[in-house]
């Protein structure tokens, strides 16, 4: 009886190992949320630039909300209501030879910039000196 005990024993003990740690055994499939998507580009056009967005995804009617930049200094501020998507067109002040992007944001996230120009950036480093230090000992 010691011998059938033990062998319920170790069944039970090796049985129990191998059970699901979840519950239900499948779990249901999630949907993934619906996301905004955006794409556009800047026109020029005699003193002004247009940008004509192109919104592929837009799951709700919420507000799009353009910053037109030149350089660091905010230019202009528009907001559009968009309820489906479609092409979306606004005309921006411009000056040729200076820096722009505009800054799409949807629900205060920025989806999309798009520049005009080129930035001003600071120069590369200088290279290190080659030549070895005075105080190494070689």
């Amino acid at each position: 009886m010691t011998r059938t005990a033990l062998l319920l024993f170790a069944l039970l003990f090796g049985v129990g190992g191998c059970r699901y740690t979840f519950w239900p055994l499948i779990p249901p499939e999630e949907s993934y949320p619906e996301r905004v998507s955006i794409s556009g580009e800047l026109m020029e056009e005699e003193g002004r630039v247009i940008a004509r967005l192109n919104v592929r995804r837009w799951p709700e009617p919420d507000y799009l909300e353009l910053r037109w930049y030149a350089g660091e200094e905010l230019v202009e501020e528009l907001s559009i209501w968009v309820e489906e998507p479609g092409g979306v067109e606004a005309t921006l002040p411009y000056e040729p030879g200076a820096y722009y992007r505009l800054l799409v944001i949807v629900a205060g996230r920025p989806v999309l910039q798009l520049d005009l120009g080129v930035p001003n950036l600071p120069p590369p480093p200088s290279a290190p000196d080659q030549e070895p230090a005075a105080d190494s000992g070689s």
